[in-house]
């Protein structure tokens, strides 16, 4: 074997030790070699290595010989921290993760958005405020994610476009890491919301989508527990398929795109050539009293949310499907009428395909996906001496 690949093997073995202490500990030398079918001797250097490295910690428990305590291995949660911060429409949240996947802290501030500059600088100041108030030195940062919506080069680290804020090219990666003096990932909110999903329902699917209905409408897709991302991170972006291309003017530059049928602003802007209305709390509470201007509204909307839902499911045939964003989450009658219009439109042989959920992340699921981000690209990044 060549020494490139007994490099990768070792790395490779390293992580999967790694990962399945995190997920199984306190767990013996013995139990890991076995699970992981490598000799005893490979598994007691790789434990040795990560051992060093203070990525896990000897424990001891009793055996069933008497008085006799035998050595297990389980992960150091206090060795490393990833940083989860979620950029949204007037508000930045952001949050730590220790190794075992607990959010130590997380803190959410309304700020204005409309301008990067003003943006990176506040994140700048938030996550180091928050590291000072734990207490936690910069050399235990693994790196920091950011998960805004909008189209992101996840490789440069770069905002592409986001209609959201109206932001075009940023580069958002070079800029933070220069304010923060750590390694900084950048990627869409609803894939690292899905990530969390995934992670934290710990359900048996191999393919799970998401759906996002609030300011913007997206989906994302989670295929043998990655993140599948297309070409260019652009997997999902359903929001910007064209239902009618005489219809309504969207800020990616093309018209009739699904979003400006479903998407909040767009709802406001149809609620106002009716009566003057600045919130979506007003627009629900007109629904809710049965005012028909506004029932057609958001039936409308719906009707259409349930058949993004349906060509979701035809097209990529998942597990199950998580609704989110904030016309599921801040309003469980919208919420409700969605989930009624997609039964009455869905395809016989696809009914019973898959599972349709509301999400149960709620606010933390982009700051949570986005420090588990992190976290694995620690693990499947591991680099020092030692290994099979």
């Amino acid at each position: 074997m060549r020494v490139k690949d007994q490099n990768f093997l070792k790395k490779q073995n390293q992580s999967l030790v790694l990962e399945y202490i995190i997920q199984n500990g306190p767990i013996s030398r013995a139990e890991i070699a076995k699970h992981m079918a490598m000799s005893p001797t490979s598994a007691s250097r790789i434990v040795a290595s990560l051992e060093e490295e203070q990525l896990i910690k000897e424990v001891y428990l009793e055996t069933d010989e008497v008085g006799r305590k035998a050595t297990y291995y389980t992960a150091n949660e206090h060795s490393v921290v990833f940083v989860g911060v979620e950029i949204d429409v007037g508000l930045v949240r952001a949050g730590l993760m220790n190794l075992i996947g607990e959010l130590i802290t997380v803190r959410s501030f309304q700020t204005n958005t409309d301008h990067y500059e003003h943006v990176i600088e506040f994140i700048g100041q938030m996550v180091n405020e928050l590291i000072r108030e734990q207490q936690i030195g910069k050399d235990r940062i693994a790196g920091v994610c950011i998960g805004l919506p909008g189209l992101i080069d996840n490789e440069k680290g770069t905002v592409e476009f986001s209609a959201q804020f109206n932001w075009r090219n940023v580069p958002l990666k070079q800029l933070l890491e220069q304010k923060l003096d750590l390694e900084v990932f950048i990627d869409n909110e609803l894939k690292l919301k899905a990530l969390a999903e995934y992670v934290s329902a710990s359900l048996p699917y191999k393919n799970v989508v998401m759906l996002g209905f609030g300011k913007g409408v997206g989906s994302a897709l989670i295929t043998d527990g990655e993140i599948y991302r297309g070409t260019n991170n652009m997997s999902g972006e359903i929001g910007h398929m064209t239902l009618d291309p005489y219809g309504a003017y969207c800020p990616c530059g093309n018209f009739g795109c699904l979003q400006t049928y479903i998407a909040i602003d767009f709802l406001l802007d149809e609620a106002s050539k009716t009566q003057p209305m600045d919130s979506m709390d007003e627009l629900a509470a007109a629904y809710h009293k049965k005012e028909k201007w506004a029932v057609n509204i958001l039936e409308k909307a719906a009707t259409y949310a349930g058949l993004a839902i349906k060509n979701v499911v035809c097209a990529y045939n998942p597990d199950a499907v998580f609704l989110s964003g904030s016309l599921i989450e801040d309003y469980p009658e919208i919420a409700e009428l969605i989930i009624e219009k997609h039964s009455n439109s869905t395809w016989f042989p696809e009914s019973y395909s898959y599972e349709l959920l509301v999400t149960q992340m709620k606010g933390m699921g982009v700051v949570k996906g986005a420090a588990l981000s992190v976290q694995r690209k620690l693990i499947k990044n591991l680099d020092f001496k030692g290994g099979a």
